[in-house]
């Protein structure tokens, strides 16, 4: 190989040789096997607090970390290894109950409130029905609270828990298969965007897309929404991308920041018809679905949960003004606390101040994503009542070829609130446990949102004329 420079000799490049290039591939299946086998133990061996989920987790993070940072610049895997991978730890997130999370059974027996009971779980909470055969499964911090999700995703549980009866199994499986479904479906949206075998390992083969699936939470539902509401906005589809974002505030509300992503893109890119028609159609269908139950909805929502989460940048400051772990270790932590309602509140307006102004930096750009995943990202980086799976949100939307610096930070900050959640629940008065938790809970969470507010503002964004901006020309 040669290259000539202005003014210059000609220069000869040796190519790498065979037997270089047989090392580097060899290297990186080895680290291939390494992130799925941790992966894997992460989900079925590991309890759900212990150290070793914490080594587990590590292990995880770097080691597909590692591979998907070589091959976003060099690819060298087949994607059938890949896809082969990562089907391996999904089967190992459907073999396995609920490790991180026992949100799972809290949406079967808000199904069940509807499909067996005939009730609102809006209006009745889960211990009116203990008798319920499915009751004792449902954490006790949730047994006295309404649904906090909408009301499509309790119509979607409702369906669910009326087709599979009582069985645990049945129950687990139907939300964790359709949460595979969901990943997978991601995973597909993401290879005909990038073909890039690097992409599928950076978001696939990160623990915590296996462990969003393991826990059959709703939020991989909001990610695979908040995917194709920014797809259908590159294509200037408006009502579209509303209605996308409607139905998915009617699993979580917190969806609702990816519109506002996509109106700051939309103003930005002087396409104020697509901002327009987004918010309309994402309004009427939010009133819409929530009419119905807007009184008993809007009681519960109204009384969240203000507790600070362990990975939260909020985590310090709770701990320091109220003790108890942060107020986890209140014993009912979801009774009005004055102290935690103020940094909730502190917290929401960080995130919303966050999300437009890193927001409308990122709204340069020609394609929505980056905005979009920016705006959602916020809420993880920076609510203090905030979980590992909520990066899912956010991730997927950010997934390219070559990751950026920015969606590099929200990988690693995921990575380090699974890192934490999988911490032991009572602290060790060890230099060893004390040093891994302060860096995990009170050090890393600030990094984390420094990193994300500085990468942020300083990311050079350049409008790149894209085959969806063509697309939406010659349409």
């Amino acid at each position: 190989m040669t290259t000539v420079g202005p003014g210059a000799r000609e220069q000869h490049i040796p190519k790498p040789s065979k037997a270089s290039r047989g090392r580097s591939a060899l290297a990186r299946y080895a680290l291939l096997l390494i992130a799925t086998i941790s992966g894997v133990l992460v989900i079925m061996l590991a309890r759900r607090h212990s150290p070793a989920g914490v080594a587990l987790v590590t292990i995880a993070v770097f080691a597909s970390g590692a591979l998907a940072w070589k091959e976003q610049r060099n690819a060298r895997l087949k994607v059938g290894a890949v896809v082969a991978a990562i089907t391996i730890v999904f089967a190992a997130a459907l073999a396995s109950p609920p490790r991180s999370s026992a949100d799972l059974w809290s949406y079967t027996i808000y199904g069940r409130i509807v499909s067996a009971h005939g009730a609102s779980p809006y209006e009745t909470v889960p211990v009116t029905f203990r008798s319920d055969p499915l009751f004792k499964k449902v954490s006790p911090a949730w047994r006295h609270r309404g649904s906090v999700f909408g009301p499509v995703y309790v119509a979607f549980a409702a369906a669910g828990t009326a087709a599979v009866g009582t069985s645990p199994l049945a129950n687990r499986l139907f939300f964790q298969i359709t949460a595979a479904i969901a990943a997978a479906a991601i995973l597909w949206l993401v290879w005909r965007r990038t073909r890039s075998p690097g992409a599928l390992i950076w978001l696939g083969l990160n623990p915590i897309f296996a462990d969003a699936v393991n826990g059959g939470h709703n939020d991989l539902f909001v990610g695979l929404a908040v995917l194709g509401a920014a797809l259908l906005a590159n294509r200037r589809r408006g009502w579209l991308a509303g209605l996308v974002i409607g139905i998915v505030a009617l699993v979580k509300l917190t969806g609702l920041l990816a519109l506002v992503g996509i109106v700051i893109w939309a103003w930005r890119q002087r396409e104020r018809r697509v901002a327009v028609t987004a918010v309309i159609s994402a309004s009427v269908t939010v009133l819409v679905g929530y009419a119905p139950f807007l009184g008993g909805a809007a009681h519960v929502l109204s009384g969240a949960d203000k507790t600070v989460t362990p990975a939260s940048l909020w985590n310090p400051l709770a701990a320091l003004l109220i003790g108890h772990n942060g107020g986890r270790d209140i014993a009912h932590p979801l009774a009005p606390n004055t102290t935690l309602t103020v940094i909730a509140v502190i917290a929401s307006v960080t995130v919303a101040i966050v999300a437009l102004t890193l927001g409308w930096r990122a709204a340069i750009q020609r394609r929505a994503d980056t905005t979009i995943g920016v705006t959602t990202a916020s809420y993880t980086v920076a609510a203090e009542y905030t979980f590992p799976w909520y990066a899912v949100w956010a991730l997927p939307v950010l997934t390219e070829r070559k990751a950026s610096a920015l969606a590099w930070v929200v990988w690693i900050q995921a990575a380090v609130m699974l890192a934490a959640w999988r911490l032991p629940l009572h602290p060790d008065p060890s230099v060893l446990d004390t040093t891994v938790r302060g860096s995990l809970t009170y050090a890393a969470p600030i990094v984390c949102f420094i990193a994300f507010v500085v990468v942020g503002l300083r990311s050079n964004y350049v409008p790149v004329r894209s085959s969806d901006d063509v697309v939406a020309s010659e349409s």
